[in-house]
């Protein structure tokens, strides 16, 4: 299952780097926002990145600018974001970046800002993981298999919609799938400086996507259980040393901003979330998780409206592979092995969630571990080869997939679930047919078709990536094409699914809060200047 040509540096190079600015192009350019809708997620994170820039505080009081419900209320009465600070450090960058290009007489406004964290926080993130998961599997699994791995994951799955959004999940995907493949690349290494460098790193990386998003954590039991296995060889053992000193860095840092903010280092911002409801959804349990219920797997796997196997049916044949990649001897077995057991785990506390997760693309915080169904997508990539039954049926399912969650990525990612069943047929489509565009890069209405660049764009990189996988035996390309059509055209199917009572109601809505809108660039909120005095206050 893992047979495929050695990596040819040249050429594999250049086949990297072609890969790498396809997959930024088709990232970057649609920029879907609506600023009427008061993203809750992305808002309090750059007020919070202007209160550090602009007065030395983590507080986001006294900023003119409604926060939104996201928030908590700390230690010493002032407003928090209510997620971890993680993220508000690349958006301090982001929003450092945004003044820095801007006019002098023309202040930063919150659509410039926002573009620029979904830039840092999102698609740079993306792409740097995989550019990692290239540079640590290719020459061992074959370049065009891992290729065509990676692609499936970015454009084939949810990890496309956040890659879109500042939401913290792609940015913690990358921390935590980078530091794997810098660990495993310690592990595997000859002892010595670079080794311990890499652990060091990796360990620190990992770790950093806990402040990220809490739920992160959970990727430390199958990464400790490979670690600890790793430590019966005499040679990793200061590697591994090294690896966890390294993760106890932003896990310190993360205890002490807790602390600051709440009192408490095991004090987290939704042990004082200011909106009661919230609040209390997340005391169940831990943080809101508990065991795994029929009512999870079925909103959170099966639903047409959030299910993962909707928006990823070939979620089943990354699962098959990264299974076969551990059952079979071979030079990425113990990885393989850590990955599934990451996936297990989001799926299993995915599905154990007291809440739904808000508006939503599928299981938001399963995008941690979509990164991980990489190798076990290029495992099957390479194992279709000669097999044109298996090659239509996965390639039905990437197709449909990478067009179904290009539309969500490309024109509206914050499905509304509870007024919605079928989002393809109520609100993508419809939004599709009725020529709506969003912004372009950098927040300007585009002159041309964004959201084509975006979808299309998406579906034939799969197919040429693919195609070379199946190394392009006529007989296998036309079936692989034949099936990613028959995909694109399964989208047709949702129209049958049952629809919700609201859904014209929410359609509507998004219609009302679009942007941009007769090709005029909607008036959005001035942030505040910044104000060298009072740092520090």
């Amino acid at each position: 299952m893992t047979r495929g040509r050695p990596a040819a540096d040249a050429p594999a190079l250049a086949s990297a780097i072609g890969l790498g600015l396809a997959l930024a192009i088709v990232l970057a350019a649609a920029f879907p926002y609506f600023e009427k809708t008061r993203n809750a997620n992305e808002l309090p994170r750059i007020l919070q990145a202007i209160a550090w820039l602009d007065r030395g505080t983590w507080s986001i009081d006294g900023l003119a600018v409604d926060p939104g419900p996201d928030t908590a209320r700390g230690v010493d009465g002032r407003l928090y974001p209510n997620k971890p600070p993680g993220t508000t450090l690349v958006t301090i960058v982001a929003v450092a970046t945004a003044r820095a290009l801007a006019d002098a007489d023309a202040p930063v406004s919150l659509r410039d800002a926002t573009w620029w964290a979904r830039l840092l926080g999102g698609v740079l993130p993306t792409l740097a993981l995989g550019a990692a998961l290239w540079l640590r599997h290719a020459r061992a699994l074959g370049v065009r298999s891992v290729e065509a791995g990676i692609v499936t994951w970015v454009l084939a799955t949810p990890a496309v919609v956040y890659a879109h959004l500042l939401y913290g999940h792609a940015l913690a995907a990358a921390a935590v799938g980078i530091g794997v493949c810098l660990l495993g690349a310690a592990v595997d290494g000859s002892p010595g400086r670079r080794a311990l460098a890499l652990a060091g790193f990796g360990g620190a990386l990992a770790a950093f996507a806990v402040t990220v998003e809490y739920a992160a954590a959970f990727a430390a039991g199958p990464i400790g259980i490979w670690l600890a296995l790793a430590c019966r060889r005499p040679a990793p053992r200061r590697t591994v040393v090294v690896a966890i000193a390294g993760a106890l860095v932003p896990i310190l840092w993360l205890a002490r901003y807790h602390d600051l903010a709440f009192g408490s280092p095991w004090q987290t911002g939704y042990h004082h979330a200011t909106v009661a409801d919230f609040a209390a959804k997340h005391s169940q349990g831990l943080l809101g998780l508990g065991f795994p219920t029929l009512e999870g797997i079925r909103t959170h796997l099966l639903a047409p409206g959030g299910g993962l196997l909707w928006w990823a049916p070939a979620l089943v044949f990354g699962i098959a592979g990264l299974v076969a990649l551990v059952r079979r001897a071979g030079p990425r077995r113990a990885e393989a092995a850590v990955h599934l057991g990451i996936v297990a785990t989001f799926l299993w506390i995915t599905c154990s969630l007291s809440f739904a997760g808000g508006w939503r693309v599928g299981p938001r915080y399963a995008v941690v571990a979509l990164p991980s169904l990489v190798l076990g997508f290029a495992a099957m990539w390479s194992w279709v080869r000669r097999r044109p039954g298996w090659i239509a049926a996965y390639s039905v399912l990437v197709g449909h997939s990478v067009v179904a969650c290009g539309l969500a990525a490309n024109l509206w990612p914050h499905l509304d679930l509870e007024h919605v069943r079928a989002p393809v047929a109520e609100v993508l489509l419809p939004l599709w047919q009725g020529s709506l565009r969003p912004y372009g890069p950098l927040g300007v209405v585009a002159t041309v078709d964004v959201t084509a660049i975006g979808v299309v764009g998406a579906w034939v990189c799969l197919v040429v990536v693919a195609m070379r996988a199946i190394e392009l035996r006529a007989r296998d390309t036309a079936t692989l094409v034949a099936g990613a059509v028959a995909g694109v055209v399964l989208l047709g199917a949702h129209r049958w699914l049952g629809r919700h009572r609201d859904g014209p109601r929410n359609l509507a809505y998004v219609q009302r809060v679009w942007e941009p809108r007769d090709g005029v660039a909607g008036p959005s909120t001035v942030l505040p200047a910044r104000s060298r005095g009072d740092r520090g206050q």
